[in-house]
């Protein structure tokens, strides 16, 4: 075996092995079959959550033939327990330990890969262009003397390679030691960020650090072309409550019932794809998104749906927009009808542009939008330009044009990044027929601090309609100062301050605000998830002028707006919106972690009756914990508090949140999920009501699949529905 001893940085490079056999799915890792494939001894891996070299050592192997890709791990763990609790692919991501490889096919980072798998062998996968990548692939593991071996077998076609003859990619090789909860990584650059497992680790932008895999010859491999797929769901369902689905705006209404649909990729080139869909399921609110604690602005959520989902980094192609929001923003989208995308990168090239036609019928609103985006990228990040837009044509709210430009570059000596970008928004709705939201930032990267300097300037009511951006009207600065590291009986720490000013076309202060905040993890389990002080105002206006209304800025029934006071700013109130949050984990990362939380301070304006004129106390309590229960069970627990009372008048009100969520392991390919989640009194952010859900899915040997839902996680209230959907798929795996 090869023993590995130092980590490796980007300009490292090893020639890639072709395989004379395919070596078997045998952990035993037989040395006969894999010999050719071993890393060099030059290699190595750096514990990431520490920042210091990694306690366990970890040997690799690697080569690829015609058709598939082979990797395989001698991950040696004594004097560390083996945490394998998972049997279900793609459930429980980050619980378990776990190694992996990642690699990146277009040398740039616009098509990353990783796959991972645990001492159990059962396996998870990412793909930067898709969330819902789930393609068919081969793991092995067994335990070993001094710790656990693994094999991976990976085939060419579910990852996108560009065609011709020989190639580099960017690789990097991964492992997770869950009972510590640390993070190890062959490539290392002390500004790549750690972070929770499925949230921000494995990082894909961290692969400009990655080294070289050189010499591969298999892009013009008859195994390596990716194949067409066609998924076809047929679905039914009972129940009173059977045609009462989710909106754009989040509300739940009746909607005609979809019976069939289906969802088409054909490849167009190697990395090309054009993506069609008929007739999309909405029914399938996979991701529970209620919560009960107030905020300032409004939240991003999570997109799902298939059409949305694939090459989505192609199409919003400005990953610097900060608080500046996008121009497309799909969970806006509500139910649509049908829709056609060509995506994909040649070169250092990436790009997006599709088209979608539906009706929503909350506004009774017929849209027929499109979008598109545009990034060109060197391989080390460095430089980056582009451009995307959408073009809306709605029936009630008319037409509504957007487009932006940016660039970005990199000095990787200095640690010097800056970036500009300038966006237009065309509508005649706005003052004068446009809008626009310019930023540019300059900033200084080093492995232990980091200094950001910004100025965003957004125009009175700029708000793309497909798109998603907090605040408008605004002009100013913002200031940000960061540093980390690893100190003795602290495994890494990140101190944060930030602070900003926005001014409105009024001259007033719309935004500002101050914001510090520490994380923590520490050898005993224990973590600080963001603890600090969020300090900040936020002006409103009244939407009408109360003279007209014959009463008085005072009046608490005036319609009012935190986005723009333009061009008249009447009754302009500035309210404040601080708290101090105390967020305590024990054993994040693992699977039984505990966390706590108290935000407490004076946030928004009190709303609890009329003549209230100050800003409300508020208290938010959270208590979260998940463990497995044997070999099949799982249980997670969850209790959120809301208290708020009025400063003026003494006014109170809280409300609860409950949830029970049982998980139960059927198989490598089999899971059944049942959550209970109650939410009672008013004083918080969603209405009450009690939540019973479940889901049951099946992945076939096939590639089919299907589900039996019960209501769904993210009503306010139980619906009673049952539905049944069977996914037929042709070709290719699905997200490839």
């Amino acid at each position: 075996m090869v023993l590995v001893l130092a980590f490796v940085t980007a300009s490292y490079s090893i020639p890639a092995p072709l395989a004379k056999a395919p070596p078997p799915l045998d952990a035993s890792i037989p040395a006969a079959s894999w010999s050719p494939g071993a890393i060099p001894a030059a290699g190595g891996f750096q514990d990431l959550t520490t920042r210091a070299p990694a306690p366990h050592r970890t040997n690799v192997w690697m080569m690829y033939d015609a058709k598939n890709l082979y990797v395989a791990f001698h991950a040696e763990q004594q004097g560390t327990p083996i945490v394998a609790t998972q049997s279900t692919n793609d459930v429980g991501f980050g619980t378990d330990d776990f190694v992996g490889v990642g690699i990146d096919t277009s040398g740039n980072g616009s098509q990353a890969y990783f796959f991972e798998t645990t001492p159990k062998g059962v396996r998870y996968e990412q793909a930067s262009e898709n969330a819902r990548y789930r393609p068919q692939w081969q793991a092995a593991a067994a335990a070993t003397a001094d710790g656990w071996n693994a094999v991976l077998i990976i085939p060419l076609n579910v990852m996108r390679l560009r065609g011709g003859g020989s190639q580099t990619w960017r690789v990097n090789f991964i492992r997770n030691v869950a009972a510590p909860a640390e993070h190890y990584t062959w490539a290392y650059d002390g500004v790549m960020s750690d972070g929770p497992i499925g949230n921000a680790w494995p990082n894909v932008p961290d692969a400009r650090f990655w080294p070289y895999w050189t010499g591969i010859a298999a892009g013009n491999a008859g195994g390596a072309r990716p194949k067409p797929h066609l998924e076809v769901y047929g679905l039914e369902s009972i129940g009173r409550d059977r045609n009462v689905f989710q909106q754009a705006d989040g509300e739940f209404l009746r909607q005609g019932v979809r019976l069939a649909g289906a969802d088409l990729t054909y490849p167009i080139t190697n990395t090309i794809n054009f993506v069609g869909t008929l007739s999309p399921d909405f029914s399938n609110v996979e991701i529970d998104q209620q919560t009960i604690a107030p905020q300032e602005f409004r939240r991003f959520l999570q997109e799902y749906r298939p059409f949305f989902a694939q090459g989505a980094n192609f199409i919003t192609t400005n990953t610097d927009n900060g608080t500046s929001g996008q121009l497309f923003y799909s969970p806006s989208v509500g139910p649509f009808d049908r829709g056609e995308k060509i995506e994909g990168t040649f070169g250092k090239q990436s790009f997006g542009i599709m088209n979608f036609r539906g009706f929503d019928q909350t506004t009774g609103n017929t849209f027929n939008d499109s979008a598109f985006g545009y990034q060109h990228a060197l391989g080390d990040r460095t430089f980056t330009y582009w451009a995307d837009g959408v073009l809306a044509r709605h029936s009630t709210g008319g037409n509504d044009t957007s487009y932006e430009f940016g660039t970005k570059g990199r000095n990787l000596r200095s640690g010097l990044v800056w970036a500009t970008n300038f966006a237009t928004e065309l509508n005649p709705l706005l003052p004068n027929g446009s809008g626009h939201n310019s930023d540019g930032f300059i900033d200084v990267h080093k492995p232990n601090y980091e200094v950001f300097l910004a100025y965003h300037d957004i125009s009175p009511n700029y708000n793309p309609v497909d798109g998603i951006i907090p605040n408008s009207d605004l002009r100013g600065f913002v200031e940000a100062l960061n540093f980390s590291g690893s100190v003795h009986g602290v495994k890494n720490y990140f101190l944060g301050a930030n602070f900003d000013r926005f001014v409105d076309r009024s001259g007033a202060v719309h935004q500002a605000d101050v914001n510090l905040t520490v994380n923590a993890a520490f050898r005993n389990g224990i973590s600080l998830n963001g603890a600090g002080v969020n300090i900040s105002e936020l002006r409103s206006y009244s939407l009408a002028d109360p003279a007209a209304l014959h009463t008085t800025c005072n009046d608490s029934l005036l319609p009012r707006s935190y986005f723009s006071g333009y061009p008249s700013y009447f009754c302009g109130r500035t309210d404040t919106f601080n708290l101090a949050q105390i967020p305590i984990g024990y054993r994040d990362g693992t699977p039984t972690p505990i966390d706590v939380s108290l935000n407490f301070g004076q946030f928004g304006f009190g709303q609890l009756g009329a003549g209230d004129n100050g800003p409300d106390y508020l208290h938010l309590y959270t208590l979260s914990t998940s463990r497995p229960i044997g070999r099949i069970f799982s249980a997670g627990l969850e209790l959120d508090g809301s208290f708020m009372r009025a400063r003026s008048n003494g006014m109170f009100d809280s409300q609860w949140l409950r949830r029970v969520s049982i998980g139960a392991l059927l198989g490598p390919n089999t899971n059944l999920t049942i959550s209970l989640r109650s939410i009672s009194g008013r004083g918080g952010f969603s209405p009450p009501g009690l939540n019973l859900a479940a889901a049951f899915h099946q992945r076939l040997r096939n590639g089919d699949e299907y589900f039996i839902n019960l209501g769904t996680p993210a009503a306010p209230s139980t619906l009673n529905r049952v539905i049944f959907k069977y996914l037929f798929r042709f070709g290719g795996d699905a997200g490839t």
